[in-house]
């Protein structure tokens, strides 16, 4: 009998021992108190090193600004489209930023969990540049990144308005990869975007097309939150895009402050990104939380014609603005 207690009570301690080792590590679970008693939220992204409209995440990170609205925020790279998106279906990322036409589709599928929750970066600022300043559009072989990526959408997109041209499409990669190729004349043009645009411009890229002028806007990216995370920490969620809308005004205000906090994120020098940032079109309105019913309405009907959805996006009941600050929601 006594051998039995003293067995019990040695269980007992492990058991309250084990319990204090795992409320003193927090866990490490998403949407939980990190150990300052912020809540955590983990972000899959594409582009944070190279594009501003992405590396304002980690800014408002080195800022402290999702620090003060209760977030313990963590960012890595997804690698772009459905691998971004698969890290939040499976639970390893709370929420994503990735190509839209990637999330409408993943979005589709209920085994997903996923819910569209925001639309980022308001304005097609996708170009096609080449290193050959004779070259034109007709019979060119233009870059775009991979199979089902926004710039395969455009790419599409383009083809279907100048039919004329004879537009042929490559799979290359990254900016980096398309202007490689370009250069060295496997591809007529690469596909950019500022401030990639900026900077060979002024190594001499000439720009042969800038898809706005021909397809008009569209998101670059949309949000997709995971489910159970957006239904058990919506207080975080909101939080995140407060964050997030200080983030966007900072660089649409102030964009040559604002270039000298980004420039040693994307690895570019301040006065390029001060220079790209003021190039890229209507910066107030692409910085800007707020989604823009035209060009969301303008993204189905490209990605119905490239035969990617079958109807169009009813994008009242698919894009869930209750997380969005209230002047950053739109009228559908």
């Amino acid at each position: 009998m006594v051998k039995i207690c003293w067995a019990r009570r040695v269980l007992a301690l492990f058991i309250s021992s084990a319990l204090l080792t795992l409320a003193a590590c927090g866990g490490g679970t998403s949407g939980k108190g990190a150990g300052d008693g912020r809540a955590k939220v983990r972000i899959a992204v594409t582009g944070a090193d190279s594009l501003p409209f992405m590396a304002v995440l980690q800014l408002a990170i080195d800022k402290g600004w999702f620090k003060k609205e209760g977030l313990d925020v963590s960012l890595f790279s997804g690698g772009g489209g459905g691998n971004t998106l698969r890290v939040v279906t499976s639970g390893d990322a709370d929420l994503a930023i990735s190509g839209s036409s990637s999330v409408v589709l993943a979005a589709e599928k209920p085994a997903a969990n996923l819910k569209i929750v925001g639309s980022w970066f308001q304005v097609n600022d996708f170009y096609w540049i080449s290193a050959n300043r004779n070259a034109g559009l007709k019979n060119a072989s233009l870059g775009f990144s991979s199979a089902g990526s926004a710039t395969e959408l455009v790419l599409k997109a383009l083809q279907k308005r100048r039919p004329g041209e004879n537009i042929k499409s490559v799979a290359v990669g990254g900016m980096g990869d398309n202007w490689a190729a370009a250069r060295a004349g496997k591809i007529t043009g690469g596909w950019a975007m500022h401030p990639f645009v900026t900077q060979k411009q002024q190594d001499g890229a000439r720009v042969l097309v800038a898809s706005r002028d021909v397809i008009g806007d569209h998101p670059a990216d949309l949000v997709a939150v995971n489910r159970d995370f957006a239904s058990d920490n919506a207080p975080a969620l909101k939080a995140f895009f407060r964050a997030a809308q200080k983030a966007l005004t900072y660089v649409a205000q102030q964009p040559d402050t604002a270039a000298k906090d980004l420039a040693p994120l994307i690895k570019v020098d301040a006065k390029t990104v001060a220079k790209a940032l003021k190039e890229t079109p209507e910066l107030r309105r692409a910085y800007s939380l707020k989604p823009d019913p035209k060009a969301l309405r303008n993204l189905s009907d490209l990605m119905e014609q490239a035969g990617e959805i079958s109807q169009p996006v009813d994008w009242a009941h698919v894009l869930d603005q209750q997380y969005l600050p209230h002047n950053a929601r739109a009228a559908f």
